[in-house]
């Protein structure tokens, strides 16, 4: 399953990438690391830093020490267990924090935050990465139910960020069938928005999907600041 996910989940990381910076001396966190693919792929963006991972899951611990066994042999990526609302971390210790398809199941999710922005330096990052904007079909209805999960739309999660004490969220929508970026940014009480178009190559960000599970409309990522 592991596996899976790093490979069916690949598209919307990859794109979303493309909307944030990292400096090469960035120290990151990824919470939810799963198979840990995107530890890989931010590390090689930062590589003059440490780069972490955290999972409550023990197997999805392994998979990510596994897959980045050199860089963590060499002391490069440190990956451990832990719960998202008591993470093993000191105050003000990361420059960017991401979470990529994980908050769908997040417990409490405005502590959970909360602790996320404890660990985040001041003029760090919070990136969330979702491959649904909202629970759109009656597929995504039964998974919820299925999963305790929560497919939350970009709306609910801002207001969700700012009820946790992040005061600057940007919200980067991919209108995918009108190849569209939208971008909304709410600064305190200012909000502002912005459509830009965005066409890729048919073989960009490709997708790949169960048989049956339609193709999103819509992916959204969000850079949340203190």
């Amino acid at each position: 399953m592991l596996d899976e996910m790093n490979e069916c989940h690949a598209p919307v990381a990859l794109w979303a990438l493309t909307n944030i910076k990292f400096n090469e001396d960035d120290t990151t966190l990824d919470i939810g690391c799963g198979g840990g693919i995107n530890i890989c792929r931010i590390h090689k963006k930062s590589p003059k830093a440490k780069s972490y991972g955290v999972d409550y899951s023990s197997t999805s611990v392994k998979k990510s020490k596994l897959f980045n066994k050199k860089l963590v042999d060499s002391g490069c990526v440190e990956v451990y267990e832990a719960n998202v609302l008591d993470m093993p971390f000191d105050d003000k210790k990361f420059n960017i924090i991401t979470a990529f398809e994980t908050v769908y199941f997040w417990p409490d999710i405005v502590n959970s935050f909360q602790e996320v922005k404890r660990i985040l330096k001041d003029d760090g990052k919070f990136f969330i990465v979702m491959d649904a904007n909202g629970c759109y079909t009656p597929k995504l209805e039964e998974i919820t139910k299925n999963e305790n999960c929560i497919f939350y739309t970009d709306e609910e999660l801002k207001e969700l960020l700012l009820e946790a004490g992040f005061t600057k969220i940007t919200s980067i929508i991919r209108k995918r069938k009108t190849d569209e970026k939208l971008i909304k940014k709410t600064i305190n009480d200012k909000y502002c928005e912005k459509i830009i178009e965005e066409k890729y190559p048919d073989d960009v960000f490709e997708e790949y999907s169960e048989d049956g599970f339609p193709s999103s409309p819509e992916w959204y990522c969000i850079i949340a600041k203190k």
